[in-house]
Protein backbone atom coordinates (compact mmCIF):
# COMPACT_ATOMS: atom_id res chain seq x y z
CA UNK A 1 0.00 0.00 0.00
CA UNK A 2 0.97 3.54 -1.20
CA UNK A 3 0.36 6.76 -0.22
CA UNK A 4 0.82 9.74 -2.44
CA UNK A 5 -0.49 13.59 -0.89
CA UNK A 6 -1.21 16.28 -2.93
CA UNK A 7 0.71 19.56 -0.84
CA UNK A 8 1.72 21.55 -4.48
CA UNK A 9 -0.58 24.40 -3.35
CA UNK A 10 -0.19 27.88 -1.81
CA UNK A 11 -3.16 28.03 -0.49
CA UNK A 12 -4.34 31.65 -1.05
CA UNK A 13 -7.45 32.14 1.55
CA UNK A 14 -5.09 31.25 4.25
CA UNK A 15 -2.53 34.36 3.09
CA UNK A 16 -0.62 35.75 5.44
CA UNK A 17 0.36 32.58 6.89
CA UNK A 18 0.62 31.14 3.38
CA UNK A 19 3.31 33.67 2.43
CA UNK A 20 6.61 31.60 3.49
CA UNK A 21 4.91 27.77 3.98
CA UNK A 22 3.02 25.33 2.17
CA UNK A 23 -0.46 25.37 2.87
CA UNK A 24 0.26 22.09 4.01
CA UNK A 25 2.61 23.08 6.92
CA UNK A 26 0.94 25.28 8.79
CA UNK A 27 0.62 24.57 12.60
CA UNK A 28 -2.30 23.28 14.35
CA UNK A 29 -2.09 22.31 17.95
CA UNK A 30 1.53 22.86 17.60
CA UNK A 31 2.14 20.16 14.81
CA UNK A 32 1.73 20.97 11.11
CA UNK A 33 -1.15 19.23 9.08
CA UNK A 34 1.22 17.06 6.76
CA UNK A 35 3.10 16.27 9.58
CA UNK A 36 -0.07 14.66 11.31
CA UNK A 37 -0.74 13.20 8.02
CA UNK A 38 2.57 11.14 7.61
CA UNK A 39 2.30 10.39 11.39
CA UNK A 40 -1.38 8.76 10.70
CA UNK A 41 -0.17 7.14 7.23
CA UNK A 42 2.71 5.26 9.32
CA UNK A 43 0.86 4.71 12.46
CA UNK A 44 -1.96 2.64 10.04
CA UNK A 45 1.09 0.95 8.22
CA UNK A 46 1.36 2.62 4.97
CA UNK A 47 5.57 3.70 4.97
CA UNK A 48 5.69 4.27 1.13
CA UNK A 49 4.64 7.87 1.21
CA UNK A 50 5.33 10.35 -1.32
CA UNK A 51 4.69 14.20 -1.29
CA UNK A 52 3.99 16.29 -4.33
CA UNK A 53 5.37 20.07 -3.60
CA UNK A 54 5.21 22.90 -5.51
CA UNK A 55 5.01 26.63 -3.60
CA UNK A 56 7.83 26.58 -0.58
CA UNK A 57 8.64 23.03 -1.74
CA UNK A 58 12.02 23.50 0.16
CA UNK A 59 9.90 23.92 3.53
CA UNK A 60 8.65 19.82 3.07
CA UNK A 61 11.12 17.34 3.97
CA UNK A 62 10.35 14.12 5.52
CA UNK A 63 12.47 11.16 6.72
CA UNK A 64 11.91 8.05 4.20
CA UNK A 65 9.27 10.39 2.08
CA UNK A 66 9.79 10.54 -1.45
CA UNK A 67 8.70 14.08 -2.97
CA UNK A 68 7.55 14.85 -6.78
CA UNK A 69 7.89 18.60 -7.70
CA UNK A 70 4.76 20.30 -9.69
CA UNK A 71 6.90 23.08 -11.31
CA UNK A 72 3.42 24.74 -12.65
CA UNK A 73 1.85 24.05 -9.31
CA UNK A 74 0.65 27.88 -9.90
CA UNK A 75 -1.16 27.11 -13.13
CA UNK A 76 -2.73 23.89 -12.27
CA UNK A 77 -4.73 21.99 -10.10
CA UNK A 78 -4.89 18.62 -7.96
CA UNK A 79 -5.58 16.53 -11.13
CA UNK A 80 -2.17 18.12 -12.59
CA UNK A 81 -0.32 17.36 -9.16
CA UNK A 82 -0.80 13.92 -8.67
CA UNK A 83 0.20 12.73 -12.42
CA UNK A 84 3.27 14.58 -11.24
CA UNK A 85 3.97 11.28 -9.20
CA UNK A 86 2.29 9.28 -11.98
CA UNK A 87 4.99 6.49 -11.32
CA UNK A 88 3.57 5.72 -7.91
CA UNK A 89 0.00 5.47 -8.59
CA UNK A 90 0.05 1.35 -9.36
CA UNK A 91 -1.19 -1.65 -7.02
CA UNK A 92 -3.06 -0.09 -4.14
CA UNK A 93 -2.45 3.62 -3.34
CA UNK A 94 -4.15 5.91 -1.10
CA UNK A 95 -4.62 9.56 -2.69
CA UNK A 96 -5.10 12.57 0.01
CA UNK A 97 -5.29 17.01 -0.24
CA UNK A 98 -2.80 18.16 1.95
CA UNK A 99 -4.91 20.33 3.82
CA UNK A 100 -6.98 18.05 5.51
CA UNK A 101 -6.64 15.69 8.76
CA UNK A 102 -8.55 12.68 10.10
CA UNK A 103 -8.59 10.72 12.27
CA UNK A 104 -7.03 6.98 11.85
CA UNK A 105 -10.53 5.22 11.91
CA UNK A 106 -11.41 6.97 8.45
CA UNK A 107 -8.18 5.80 7.00
CA UNK A 108 -8.37 2.39 8.65
CA UNK A 109 -11.40 2.13 6.93
CA UNK A 110 -10.59 2.78 3.59
CA UNK A 111 -7.69 1.04 3.73
CA UNK A 112 -9.74 -2.60 4.88
CA UNK A 113 -12.19 -1.36 0.83
CA UNK A 114 -11.88 -4.25 -1.53
CA UNK A 115 -13.90 -1.87 -4.28
CA UNK A 116 -11.67 -0.49 -6.98
CA UNK A 117 -11.94 3.07 -6.61
CA UNK A 118 -13.45 4.26 -3.31
CA UNK A 119 -13.72 7.62 -1.83
CA UNK A 120 -14.14 8.67 1.90
CA UNK A 121 -17.59 10.73 2.66
CA UNK A 122 -19.29 12.57 5.16
CA UNK A 123 -22.62 11.65 5.46
CA UNK A 124 -23.09 14.63 8.76
CA UNK A 125 -21.25 17.14 6.15
CA UNK A 126 -24.04 19.66 6.68
CA UNK A 127 -23.89 20.79 10.32
CA UNK A 128 -19.83 20.84 9.88
CA UNK A 129 -20.58 23.01 7.09
CA UNK A 130 -22.72 25.26 8.56
CA UNK A 131 -20.27 25.90 10.77
CA UNK A 132 -17.69 27.42 8.78
CA UNK A 133 -19.83 29.11 5.86
CA UNK A 134 -23.09 30.95 6.38
CA UNK A 135 -24.76 28.87 3.08
CA UNK A 136 -22.93 25.64 2.56
CA UNK A 137 -23.48 25.30 -0.79
CA UNK A 138 -21.59 28.70 -1.42
CA UNK A 139 -18.79 26.78 -1.13
CA UNK A 140 -19.77 22.94 -1.28
CA UNK A 141 -17.57 22.00 -4.44
CA UNK A 142 -17.27 18.04 -3.70
CA UNK A 143 -20.55 17.53 -2.94
CA UNK A 144 -21.93 13.56 -3.17
CA UNK A 145 -24.97 11.92 -4.97
CA UNK A 146 -25.37 8.25 -4.58
CA UNK A 147 -28.02 5.93 -5.69
CA UNK A 148 -30.43 3.16 -4.30
CA UNK A 149 -26.94 0.72 -3.72
CA UNK A 150 -25.01 3.32 -2.26
CA UNK A 151 -22.62 3.86 -5.21
CA UNK A 152 -21.53 7.86 -6.17
CA UNK A 153 -23.46 9.00 -9.27
CA UNK A 154 -22.57 12.39 -8.92
CA UNK A 155 -19.46 14.53 -7.66
CA UNK A 156 -18.55 18.02 -7.63
CA UNK A 157 -21.26 19.20 -9.71
CA UNK A 158 -23.64 21.87 -9.17
CA UNK A 159 -26.04 21.73 -6.45
CA UNK A 160 -29.40 24.19 -6.02
CA UNK A 161 -30.44 22.58 -2.86
CA UNK A 162 -28.73 20.57 0.16
CA UNK A 163 -31.89 17.85 -0.13
CA UNK A 164 -30.21 16.49 -3.09
CA UNK A 165 -26.77 16.06 -1.37
CA UNK A 166 -25.83 12.97 -0.05
CA UNK A 167 -22.58 13.47 1.91
CA UNK A 168 -19.24 15.68 0.63
CA UNK A 169 -16.08 14.65 -0.73
CA UNK A 170 -13.04 14.82 2.55
CA UNK A 171 -10.21 14.71 0.08
CA UNK A 172 -9.23 11.15 0.79
CA UNK A 173 -9.79 7.76 -1.81
CA UNK A 174 -8.27 4.13 -2.33
CA UNK A 175 -7.70 3.24 -5.83
CA UNK A 176 -6.31 -0.42 -6.66
CA UNK A 177 -6.50 -2.97 -9.30
CA UNK A 178 -8.83 -1.96 -12.38
CA UNK A 179 -9.37 1.44 -10.63
CA UNK A 180 -5.91 1.93 -10.92
CA UNK A 181 -5.87 1.52 -15.03
CA UNK A 182 -9.08 3.18 -15.25
CA UNK A 183 -7.68 6.67 -13.94
CA UNK A 184 -4.92 6.69 -15.94
CA UNK A 185 -6.49 5.79 -19.03
CA UNK A 186 -9.07 8.52 -18.63
CA UNK A 187 -6.37 10.89 -17.50
CA UNK A 188 -4.23 10.32 -20.61
CA UNK A 189 -7.59 10.29 -23.47
CA UNK A 190 -8.87 13.48 -21.84
CA UNK A 191 -5.93 15.61 -21.72
CA UNK A 192 -5.57 14.27 -25.62
CA UNK A 193 -8.91 15.20 -26.50
CA UNK A 194 -8.42 18.62 -24.59
CA UNK A 195 -5.36 19.47 -27.13
CA UNK A 196 -7.58 18.88 -29.86
CA UNK A 197 -10.82 20.47 -28.61
CA UNK A 198 -12.73 21.41 -25.32
CA UNK A 199 -12.08 20.33 -22.30
CA UNK A 200 -14.17 16.43 -22.03
CA UNK A 201 -13.73 16.44 -17.84
CA UNK A 202 -14.75 20.31 -17.25
CA UNK A 203 -15.53 22.46 -20.12
CA UNK A 204 -15.24 25.41 -18.28
CA UNK A 205 -11.41 24.96 -17.23
CA UNK A 206 -8.69 24.70 -18.86
CA UNK A 207 -8.08 20.99 -18.60
CA UNK A 208 -4.35 22.29 -16.60
CA UNK A 209 -6.75 23.41 -14.42
CA UNK A 210 -9.01 20.66 -13.80
CA UNK A 211 -10.30 19.38 -10.53
CA UNK A 212 -9.57 15.60 -9.35
CA UNK A 213 -13.35 15.17 -8.68
CA UNK A 214 -13.74 16.26 -12.41
CA UNK A 215 -11.53 12.95 -13.61
CA UNK A 216 -13.85 10.72 -10.69
CA UNK A 217 -17.00 12.25 -12.36
CA UNK A 218 -15.69 11.15 -15.87
CA UNK A 219 -15.12 7.54 -14.29
CA UNK A 220 -18.80 7.45 -13.68
CA UNK A 221 -20.05 8.67 -16.46
CA UNK A 222 -17.88 6.31 -18.10
CA UNK A 223 -19.96 3.49 -16.51
CA UNK A 224 -17.32 2.78 -13.83
CA UNK A 225 -18.22 2.07 -9.78
CA UNK A 226 -17.22 4.88 -7.56
CA UNK A 227 -17.92 3.31 -3.89
CA UNK A 228 -17.42 5.36 -0.79
CA UNK A 229 -16.17 4.76 2.74
CA UNK A 230 -18.59 6.98 5.04
CA UNK A 231 -17.85 8.62 8.06
CA UNK A 232 -19.72 10.74 9.96
CA UNK A 233 -17.24 14.00 10.90
CA UNK A 234 -13.63 13.15 12.04
CA UNK A 235 -11.73 15.14 10.19
CA UNK A 236 -10.85 19.13 9.45
CA UNK A 237 -10.57 20.66 6.03
CA UNK A 238 -8.30 23.98 6.58
CA UNK A 239 -9.17 25.93 3.28
CA UNK A 240 -9.65 29.52 4.96
CA UNK A 241 -8.42 32.06 7.72
CA UNK A 242 -11.64 32.08 9.35
CA UNK A 243 -11.81 27.93 9.51
CA UNK A 244 -8.06 28.44 10.69
CA UNK A 245 -9.60 30.86 13.54
CA UNK A 246 -12.85 28.96 14.37
CA UNK A 247 -10.75 25.53 14.68
CA UNK A 248 -8.55 26.96 17.53
CA UNK A 249 -11.39 29.09 18.82
CA UNK A 250 -13.08 25.50 19.70
CA UNK A 251 -10.13 23.92 20.54
CA UNK A 252 -9.11 26.46 23.39
CA UNK A 253 -12.60 25.96 24.84
CA UNK A 254 -12.45 22.19 24.32
CA UNK A 255 -15.05 21.73 22.28
CA UNK A 256 -13.44 20.40 18.74
CA UNK A 257 -13.53 16.80 20.14
CA UNK A 258 -17.16 17.16 18.68
CA UNK A 259 -15.91 17.06 15.43
CA UNK A 260 -12.57 15.31 15.54
CA UNK A 261 -10.52 13.50 18.33
CA UNK A 262 -7.32 14.09 17.62
CA UNK A 263 -4.44 12.23 18.92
Amino acid sequence: MKAIILAAGKGKRLLPITNEIPKSMIEFGEIPLLERMVNTFKNCGIKDISIVVGHNANKINFPNVQTFLNEKYDQTNMLESLFCAEDKIDDKVIISYADIIFEERILKKLISSKEDITLVVDTEWLNYWKLRIDDPLDDAHETVTINNDGNIISIGQDVKNVNDVNGHFIGLMKVQKNGVKKLKELYHKSKFEAENGKNPLNPNLTFKNSRLVDLIQEIIRKGIQVNMSTTKNGWLEFDTLKDYKIYNDLKDRNMLNKIIQLE
